[in-house]
């Protein structure tokens, strides 16, 4: 009788570590998620900022924490840039919000021209950097890779800047993300972005972006 007891004990003592542990789990993805985001519901930055929701949504109403709302509904966005202002002027944790890999989407230049240049200039940041050869491509990546910054070369295959800026523009979750457009010739490569080369132009890119 006591070993069946004891048994039942551990049958519950094992039930509770593995909910535990798969509570923990989730815990752990759930952190890695927030830090990823570029853009939070109320409830997301009220967790980051260890507030009530209704706290988040005062100081959303009332102006002091910008965003936006989901057309047609009466669901509140922050940008994660905004909610970074935010927590900086409030003197709050950021330890939720630290920032996770860069994420760098070329189209239309080639990696032994762009990435090297990406990853000094990113120095100790990790950057995750995918390439894309057209426009198709290109606006697949954009919506499944979620890009801090692209770097876009006019004179690919369909590529248009307009749309391009369009289709981030109307994605809440592309809100940060900044374009870059870079023309190539037969010898080099030269940017509208700022004066100079390409790879100052990627510098200064990259180097903005760390300081958002």
């Amino acid at each position: 009788m006591k070993w069946g007891i004891r048994v039942a004990e551990e049958t519950v003592m094992w039930g509770i570590g593995g909910f535990i542990e798969r509570q923990h789990m989730t815990d752990i993805q759930e952190t890695t998620e927030l830090k990823n985001k570029q853009v939070f519901t109320t409830g997301e930055a009220a967790k980051i900022c260890k507030v009530s929701q209704q706290t988040i949504i005062r100081c959303f109403d009332s102006g002091r924490l910008h965003g936006f709302k989901v057309p047609g509904s009466r669901f509140r966005r922050i940008p994660r840039a905004e909610l970074i202002r935010f927590m900086q002027h409030n003197d709050m944790d950021m330890s939720q919000l630290q920032s996770g890999p860069i994420r760098i989407l070329v189209v239309g230049v080639s990696p032994s021209q762009t990435d090297s240049t990406i990853k000094e200039f990113a120095q100790d940041r990790k950057v995750e950097i995918c390439h894309a050869d057209d426009a198709w491509t290109a606006g697949y990546v954009t919506h499944a890779f979620k890009p801090n910054l692209v770097l876009l070369n006019l004179t690919s295959s369909g590529v248009d800047e307009i749309a391009v800026q369009n289709t981030i523009k109307t994605n809440p979750e592309l809100v940060n993300t900044n374009v870059v457009t870079i023309e190539t010739s037969q010898h080099a490569l030269s940017t509208t972005f700022g004066n100079g080369s390409h790879t100052d132009a990627i510098k200064q890119a990259v180097q903005q972006l760390m300081s958002a």
